[in-house]
């Protein structure tokens, strides 16, 4: 990704985080950027594909920060840990930061509905890829990388809503975070 396009991502995330989704203009993500409008829509056709890119920008950085400490790390519970931190719980702060919290998901999930079930699909692949050295040998377990992967991800990520407060959200995760835990160590023992 080019100097320009992180320029407008960043300037972009800011601007929606300030106004929300249906209050941000190409104007307001333009003079935040520091360019001109016109430069702005030689990259994006409109806010709705700003706004599709700022998440998968947003999704890819976290990707490749949890892959960093994942690299570091062995124990299943540290990596859950990682992901835990860098993903729903750094998403969950980023949005109740936001003046704008009802709008600004209000618009992601009606504006970036597939972006956000194809990043689900990556997320998935990569806790599968992860959980397969886990699952030492599944001739005597039915439990599934794939399906537990699933799990792990649609789950943490569903924990943040209705979460009345970080806290909450934090013994959610704890909670999943020892059921992935008791089903791998049941799993290879079967």
């Amino acid at each position: 990704m080019n100097d320009r396009k992180v320029q407008i991502l960043d300037a972009a995330g800011i601007v929606f985080s300030r106004y929300g989704v249906s209050k941000t203009t190409m104007n307001d993500i333009a003079k935040t950027a520091g360019l001109a409008r016109q430069t702005l829509y030689n990259e994006y056709p409109n806010k709705e594909a700003v706004l599709r890119a700022v998440l998968r920008y947003g999704a890819e950085k976290t990707m490749t920060a949890v892959d960093a400490r994942w690299l570091d790390l062995s124990d299943l519970g540290d990596k859950l840990d990682v992901f835990f931190e860098l993903g729903p719980l750094h998403w969950y702060d980023a949005v109740q930061s936001s003046p704008e919290i009802a709008d600004l998901i209000d618009g992601i999930n009606s504006i970036a509905q597939q972006e956000l079930i194809e990043l689900a699909s990556e997320w998935v692949q990569k806790f599968a890829a992860m959980l397969d050295q886990y699952l030492a040998d599944r001739s005597f377990s039915n439990l599934d990388a794939k399906e537990l992967a699933d799990f792990v991800y649609s789950t943490s990520m569903n924990a943040k809503y209705n979460a009345k407060d970080r806290t909450v959200l934090e013994d959610r995760l704890k909670v999943l975070k020892m059921t992935v835990l008791s089903l791998i160590s049941s799993a290879n023992i079967s």
